[in-house]
């Protein structure tokens, strides 16, 4: 057993906190709001989970999307809260589904009919390129393929674009690509900050 050191906090006055990047803008590179999958493990679910379970889930553990792998961690799909709403149960049940038998395969958006961006392209870009290339995306999140490995290397949430940015925009609600595009053109376009058309 390693012996630990303890000490008293009386003369302690200072915290140590993040290192915090406040001169994030526009035209800062894309890379600095890409979750790196090698620097951050991504949020897993398989497929055979039920989906109200998963609902709960994730709202416990304050996460908007997961990636769906089979139990040999394949990547088969996303699935976020989006899919997961009342509305997408409704028409589930509507089409002869039982709730309580719904799960995450049956919710989620398969990876055939999803987009995503590459490294290369996504480290060569700038932030605002990079919004306005998904100004029609309806979701939070954007994949990033790393074609050298064929995998699927990160995300890019449009809510970490808005922290990032400190715009004035709930993050509290999910904010997708085209919001904030919107947002962006409608704020900013007097301002002369866009240069992408």
């Amino acid at each position: 057993m390693k012996t630990l050191t303890y000490t008293s906090t009386k003369d302690i006055h200072n915290l140590t906190w993040p290192e915090v990047e406040h001169d994030v803008g526009l035209y800062t590179p894309a890379l600095r709001v890409f979750t790196d999958f090698k620097d951050a493990s991504p949020r897993l679910i398989e497929p055979n989970v039920r989906a109200e379970v998963l609902v709960d889930i994730m709202k416990k553990e304050h996460v908007r999307m997961k990636i769906v792998v089979d139990s040999l961690n394949n990547f088969l799909g996303v699935v976020s809260l989006e899919d997961l709403s009342e509305e997408a149960f409704i028409k589930h049940i509507a089409n002869g589904y039982v709730r309580d038998e719904l799960l995450a395969i049956d919710l989620m958006r398969p990876k055939e009919d999803l987009l995503a961006v590459t490294y290369k392209s996504l480290s060569n870009s700038d932030i605002e390129s990079l919004i306005v290339s998904q100004k029609s995306n309806h979701h939070q999140h954007l994949l990033v393929v790393d074609e050298e490995t064929m995998s699927i290397r990160g995300l890019v949430s449009a809510n970490d674009i808005v922290r990032q940015l400190q715009l004035n925009i709930d993050v509290a609600t999910s904010t997708s690509f085209a919001k904030l595009n919107d947002v962006l053109e409608h704020e900013y376009a007097n301002s002369k900050r866009i240069r992408v058309a």
